[in-house]
């Protein structure tokens, strides 16, 4: 071992070791700010299924850990202080091993979710549960409709597979040849979109119906508010049940914890 990497261990010796469960912009957020605070060494762990991704700030891990064995492994392993999870409200399996992995390690454990869209004034909204109520209800329709649907890859083929309708889906990198059907129209795009973009998006398209995961948050709200102004009916798909944790809805607030909690020991 080099001087150097004896140097660096003994600086994380006296750091508060952090572990982000990251992949949205909360995570990358969060990252940034605290590697600019000596007090802690931050990793962020993302899935790495977008190869063109945005850096994020501190040090990174991409892909999965290998259940929650894998996980409890990773915490011990690298003497992980903290976990933080700033995953996306539906990411259920990661959301689950960490509370889990966590609760078996005596591991400090919060998540950092931003809360959830409420239904506002004008709005038009068809809530279901899950997304195979979202889907059932698309089959319940007699006449054929032109979907914008932005719940990303993973749930393309449920969804296309009702071949009267027409989807509209916009995402990062083009799906897998399997997922292409003939009533899908796919836009390679990143956001964040602005309501400009949105409405035009609809206008264009001819949208009569948006489907979307209550995700909340500012970045991908534009959708919202442009079918509320061209009365746009959503169908809004509930988050899914969330473990016991401590939820805190902003970046500032889990400084703000992180900060009492390092200034008090």
């Amino acid at each position: 071992m080099t001087s150097r990497e004896l140097g660096e261990i003994n600086h994380h010796l006296d750091q508060a070791r952090i572990l982000i469960l990251g992949g949205t912009t909360e995570a990358n957020q969060l990252a940034e700010q605290l590697s600019k605070k000596p007090t802690f060494h931050v990793t962020t762990s993302r899935a790495g299924v977008t190869t063109n991704r945005k850096q994020v700030s501190g040090n990174e891990r991409l892909g999965g850990f290998g259940g929650i064995d894998g996980l409890v492994k990773y915490l011990e392993t690298n003497a992980i202080d903290i976990v933080i999870d700033a995953t996306h409200p539906f990411a259920t399996t990661i959301s689950d091993h960490a509370w889990t992995a966590c609760q078996k390690l005596e591991t400090p454990h919060l998540v950092l979710q931003r809360p959830a869209w409420k239904k506002e004034e004008n709005d038009e909204w068809v809530d279901v549960p899950d997304m195979q109520a979202a889907q059932d209800y698309l089959q319940s329709q007699d006449t054929s409709l032109t979907i914008f649907l932005t719940t990303g890859q993973k749930e393309l083929d449920g969804f296309t597979s009702i071949i009267k309708h027409r989807f509209v889906a916009r995402m990062i990198e083009p799906p897998a040849p399997e997922a292409e059907k003939q009533n899908l129209k796919v836009i390679l795009q990143r956001g964040p979109f602005t309501l400009n973009e949105e409405i035009q998006l609809i206008k264009e398209e001819k949208i009569d119906l948006l489907i979307s995961k209550n995700s909340g948050g500012t970045a991908t709200s534009a959708k919202l508010i442009a079918a509320r102004k061209h009365n746009i009916p959503v169908l809004m798909i509930a988050r899914p049940p969330q473990p016991p944790a401590m939820v805190i809805p902003t970046v500032e607030g889990c400084l703000e914890w992180l900060d009492n909690r390092y200034s008090a020991e």
